[in-house]
């Protein structure tokens, strides 16, 4: 969990000066694809963690076929 928590940290400190370089340009598609691939990326490892341990989403997940 603190690797977790390390990584969201570090991806909140880019996110950061992310935006502060886009008001600095006024260009707000700057840093877009590196924005991008840390919300993708964070998205999965949330994905990951509830389908692996579902808890109360459990109910609301739908099975898969294995065909």
């Amino acid at each position: 969990m603190s690797s977790m928590a390390d990584r969201m940290a570090l991806d909140e400190a880019i996110l950061a000066l992310i935006q502060e370089k886009r008001a600095q340009t006024s260009d707000p598609s700057l840093g877009w694809e590196i924005e991008r691939v840390i919300l993708d990326t964070q998205f999965r490892e949330i994905e990951g963690e509830i389908l692996e341990n579902p808890g109360a989403f459990e109910p609301w997940l739908i099975r898969r076929r294995t065909n």
